[in-house]
């Protein structure tokens, strides 16, 4: 079983990877992506998810190292940190490894803010930040980078390239760094973001999918409907929220730009980061086609709510009519579908 695992495991990576390469270079990493995609780019279920998954990767982690040099400021860390506490998504420590190098870049509080809530996540014993892919040897650098190291990770001193490009305010993609452009890092920027994709949102979903306080999303919603700005529609015991969406469109996408679609991208990452996980956990010396398959049922039975609620279709087959390892190809098509619907 070990070559079929392993096989599956560097393929999901490599989809994976090359995904949120994609998305990175819509947000102005250097590289290109040809990425055309209707949606929008929600940058702290990104970063998060990047925190663990480019473990697999020194160029694609390094490169969001040069892209936080340039564009950092547009991160919200409080909103990171939330995420990866609700959703159970990314790598803390090395979060906290990017913010205290960060504050050697940007003297803003926020970086010190983040590092410092990081430090009880440090590695006992320490480990390497990179990790190879199935079959090869993680490299042993020369030269630690000491802000890795002070979270228990080793590697190279970190040296970026300086070929980031400032965020493209006019690409549609990039609707949520442009709100806080207009209305500065917080809560506000991403309510009316979200506001412009959504017909009509409810204070407490708002809250939810952005991962904000509801009170403080209830008081947001209410002062502009006092200000004029939001209508309200009673739906029974429900009260919808909406602005005028055109008038708004204008100030953040453009008059003739098209509006994003929204994606729910901390569901999709919670969903890969189920899968992900599952299958790098499984020891692939001992298991074998049964056991693989009762992991990667599990996995996906995790997964399978957030993927298809995220906003994007996938496909994915109910497990229920397959037994025993008769699921394993099943699931092998439904995860290389999922990859192939983010890629393509």
């Amino acid at each position: 079983m070990k070559t079929s695992i392993d096989t599956f495991r560097n393929d999901f990576a490599e989809g994976v990877l090359n995904f949120i390469w994609r998305e990175w270079c819509r947000v102005c990493v250097v590289g290109a992506s040809g990425r055309t995609d209707p949606w929008a780019i929600d940058p702290e279920p990104l970063l998060a998810f990047t925190t663990e998954i480019a473990r697999h990767d020194a160029r694609v982690f390094d490169e969001v190292m040069d892209w936080l040099v340039v564009n950092g400021r547009w991160i919200n860390t409080q909103r990171l940190s939330t995420v990866m506490q609700q959703d159970n998504v990314g790598d803390k420590a090395v979060t906290g490894a990017i913010a205290s190098w960060m504050a050697g870049q940007d003297k803003s509080m926020k970086w010190r803010g983040l590092a410092q809530r990081a430090m009880s996540e440090v590695r006992k014993p320490e480990e390497p930040l990179f990790q190879a892919l199935a079959g090869k040897a993680p490299d042993s650098p020369a030269h630690a980078d000491a802000s890795f190291r002070r979270y228990g990770l080793v590697r190279e001193t970190v040296r970026t390239r300086g070929l980031t490009r400032p965020v493209n305010m006019k690409d549609t993609a990039n609707i949520m760094f442009k709100s806080r452009a207009v209305f500065g890092i917080g809560m506000r920027a991403d309510v009316m973001a979200y506001m412009v994709m959504a017909d009509g949102a409810h204070p407490r979903d708002a809250a939810r999918i952005l991962g904000y306080n509801h009170m403080r999303v209830q008081e947001l919603f209410v002062g502009l409907a006092d200000a004029g700005i939001a209508s309200v529609q009673a739906m029974g015991r429900v009260r919808q929220y909406r602005i005028d969406r055109d008038k708004w469109r204008s100030v953040l996408v453009g008059e003739d730009a098209s509006v994003p679609r929204w994606v729910n991208w901390r569901a999709v990452m919670r969903g890969l980061t189920s899968i992900w996980r599952e299958a790098w956990a499984i020891d692939a010396t001992r298991a074998d086609e049964y056991i693989v398959s009762s992991k990667m049922r599990s996995a996906m039975q995790s997964a399978r709510n957030d993927l298809l609620g995220s906003g994007i279709e996938f496909n994915i087959a109910d497990d229920k009519g397959y037994v025993a390892e008769a699921y394993l190809p099943v699931f092998m098509r439904d995860a290389r579908n999922i990859l192939k619907r983010l890629n393509d």
